[in-house]
């Protein structure tokens, strides 16, 4: 038998180790590819503001229906409980089950006169951060898990300009093909003044999770107004 030429056996071997590399890459590493994301909040008529709720479901855009991609302070209190909720669509080339971290910015502050926060709700981080129930557009075959894995505050303290309250949520059990809806609770809290302006929630970064690693996953730029927050009501004063 004739042997193959000495720089075409070099040639095989080196594409041969690149890709043996990436497989080994592929392995220790989450895809980021893999992920699109979309950061929502839950339309506000449609959930008791005292627990929160909301379903991404179709993704109809109003006040009474799915979802907005912008707040009202004349829709809520001070106190209340606002709902976000985020999309998690994972591709169908996707391989094995993935973890992925997300990590969220609030306002602590109000962009004008100060006097309103968006902070940690009452609940805490054991019920802060859930998967919508009964959510069409939930699809998955339910091993997902969620963690949050840090969260506080970040700044000169709440009620001033430029602290934020940040969350990082871990989802697990991302697999080919799923569409997992996250839900994400913050509390309005108000110190009795009169606040101008307006807040925001933002969808700041997210990647994936491994042992060994992880991959950016783009995220845009993904922020939800909250305008007009001198129209958020201020709870009547005790009897």
């Amino acid at each position: 038998m004739i042997g193959l030429p000495r720089k075409s056996l070099i040639a095989a071997a080196i594409c041969a180790a690149a890709a043996s590399q990436m497989l080994i890459s592929q392995s220790a590493f989450g895809a980021g590819g893999d992920f699109s994301l979309d950061f929502t909040a839950a339309a506000p008529l449609t959930y008791n503001h005292a627990t929160g709720g909301g379903t991404y479901d179709l993704r109809v855009v109003g006040r009474d229906k799915d979802i907005v991609e912008s707040l009202e302070g004349g829709d809520f209190a001070c106190g209340d409980t606002v709902s976000f909720l985020t999309q998690i669509r994972v591709s169908a080339s996707a391989i094995g089950s993935q973890t992925i971290r997300l990590r969220f910015e609030f306002t602590a502050h109000a962009t004008g006169q100060q006097g309103i926060a968006l902070v940690d709700n009452v609940a805490g981080t054991s019920g802060a951060t859930n998967f919508g129930t009964g959510d069409i557009g939930d699809v998955e075959n339910g091993n997902s898990t969620v963690t949050v894995f840090s969260e506080g505050i970040s700044g000169p303290g709440v009620f001033t300009k430029p602290t934020l309250f940040t969350r990082e949520v871990d989802v697990t059990g991302l697999e080919a093909g799923e569409k997992v809806v996250l839900r994400t609770d913050v509390m309005i809290a108000c110190n009795g003044e009169s606040p101008t302006g307006n807040m925001q929630a933002r969808l700041s970064s997210a990647s994936t999770i491994t042992a060994s690693g992880g991959q950016a996953i783009s995220v845009g730029d993904q922020t939800i107004p909250f305008k007009r927050v001198g129209d958020i009501k201020n709870p009547p004063p005790p009897k």
